[in-house]
């Protein structure tokens, strides 16, 4: 029997070495910042793993050609750096390794050859590297192939660059989260196991084939590290091996002062947004314009609409309060409907039901040109009149104007109000507002300083659309009209309106 100093190790072994010997673990996340050992610690876990059992494994990456030159030299590196090419075989040519001891083998491959996808089944454990740049359609597949062995096993690991991205929105936010020590409680001293984070889904009632009821016990395991638990950064504990790399702390603790972002991606593996230039709304921030903006039964409601049916039909709702000079936006919801709810009606019935009681005002912002009359409703009909007839029982005002202000000048304007509260305005925008949200960090701007509306294809019901841009064009759409002096102004060099000329007269108080 081979056995292994612990001073090989990181922290990440010991979890992902425990998480491979219980079977219950189905699917086991890893997933931190720049330099947390996550993706060696795992090829150290698998090498040991093939060493004591009888059992192959696949690695797979979203390209074949990056296999070579990423996770299989980790694994070259690991069997010489361990003395151990008595007992495997690395075959280059077939991105293969074998071990002499077990007969088991470890298999690379990308998901642009087919023919590996088809037989993974045979594995008793599948490592997904960079998940990220997988799709979720490739996720799911492999989920579904992988059957007929028992304890069969998914290691994922990636790094949480995008806080939109479908690990995070389909996955992880989808589970029920049960924290779990983040150390190993085996009686050693915790220091040598500690990680960032650990948590499980929940159990799961299941119906049988003959009826009965079955609980399954949480069977997705989640580890988050960060450098700070790399021995080979910041140095071992106890005994002092390891290594500290001075430099790479002195430059994370430098990402730390001038992009806090950066460091909380790519220090402390935590999700976000990292922006990569061209941002139309490059003066906006999560840190400083999203928050819980609660509804006040108490002001009017705006309504902002988009007529654009794909991805979604786009309505946001605001409320205006003045507070001394300040008049402040907030952003208290949005209604985004998909397919099959994608038309008026049905948006105007989600708002009806969410605000059934609401009494004290509705004004109605938009599009200019969706108020030409459309030949496919009756005559003298568009998308307008529809939303007011749907929303008669309100008795909405309606502030659309006769035509749309410049793409350009209305992001220049919002961008001051979001840098500087320019003109004493204020937006804030509530946190469950996901697509508005997301809208504003995402959307690009064309050499104009327009909007680049990118197209994206979903090939399931066979649609071409615009990624973003729609609930950013509803929010252009009520800041323009309901501060039309202001924005007047700000069109004429930036001079700063006099507080009596907001829409409606208001000096103070509630719009």
């Amino acid at each position: 029997m081979i056995t292994f100093n612990r001073k090989l190790f990181n922290p990440n072994y010991w979890h992902f070495y425990e998480a491979a010997k219980n079977p219950n673990w189905r699917t086991i996340f890893g997933y931190g910042g720049s330099s947390s050992a996550k993706s060696y610690s795992l090829v150290q876990c698998i090498l040991t793993l093939t060493l004591e059992e009888a059992c192959d494994t696949i690695v797979l990456r979203k390209v074949q050609t990056t296999i070579s030159r990423s996770i299989f030299k980790d694994f070259e590196t690991v069997i010489k750096a361990w003395k151990l090419e008595k007992y495997f075989r690395v075959i280059k040519s077939r991105l293969r390794i074998e071990c002499a001891i077990t007969n088991s083998a470890i298999d690379f491959t990308g998901l642009d050859d087919p023919e590996k996808i088809k037989g993974i089944s045979q594995y008793k454990r599948v490592v997904l590297e960079e998940l990220n740049e997988f799709d979720k359609r490739d996720y799911d597949q492999i989920r579904k192939r992988l059957r007929g062995i028992k304890g069969q096993q998914i290691f994922c690991l990636f790094n949480p660059i995008d806080e939109n991205h479908w690990i995070k929105k389909q996955v992880f936010d989808f589970e029920d989260k049960h924290y779990l020590p983040s150390h190993l409680e085996d009686g050693r001293d915790k220091v040598y196991t500690q990680i960032a984070e650990k948590w499980c889904n929940s159990s799961q009632e299941i119906k049988m084939p003959d009826g009965t009821i079955r609980l399954i016990e949480p069977n997705m395991l989640v580890i988050r590290s960060t450098y700070q638990q790399n021995f080979w950064v910041v140095g071992g504990p106890g005994d002092k091996y390891g290594f500290i790399d001075e430099q790479v702390i002195a430059d994370f603790e430098k990402d730390k002062k001038s992009d806090y972002n950066f460091y909380k991606i790519y220090a402390l593996g935590m999700w976000g947004k990292i922006s990569v230039g061209g941002e139309a709304y490059k003066k906006f921030s999560t840190q400083r314009h999203v928050g819980k903006q609660i509804y006040n039964e108490a002001l009017p409601l705006h309504l902002s609409f988009d007529e654009n049916v794909n991805p979604y039909l786009t309505l946001t709702i605001y409320q205006i309060e003045n507070v001394g000079e300040m008049k402040h936006i907030y952003q208290v919801d949005e209604i985004c409907l998909e397919s099959p709810r994608n038309r008026v009606k049905d948006v105007c019935k989600e708002f009806s039901e969410r605000y059934k009681h609401h009494i004290t005002g509705l004004f109605v912002y938009g599009d200019a040109t969706s108020q030409k009359e459309d030949t496919k409703l009756e005559k003298g009909q568009n998308f307008f009149t529809l939303i007011m007839n749907y929303l008669a029982g309100y008795h909405p005002n309606k502030r659309v104007p006769r035509s749309n202000p410049s793409v350009a000048m209305r992001i220049n304007f919002i961008n001051e109000i979001f840098d500087s509260n320019y003109s004493n305005i204020c937006i804030s925008i509530h946190e469950n507002c996901e697509k508005s949200i997301n809208d504003l960090n995402y959307c690009k701007e064309d050499e104009n300083g327009g909007k680049l509306k990118s197209l994206v294809k979903d090939k399931i019901r066979n649609i071409t659309y615009q990624e973003y841009g729609h609930t950013s064009d509803t929010l252009d759409y009520f800041i323009c009209s309901v501060f039309e002096k202001e924005y007047y102004d700000y069109q004429r060099g930036g001079r700063k309106p006099k507080i009596s000329h907001i829409m409606g007269g208001a000096k103070k108080g509630r719009f």
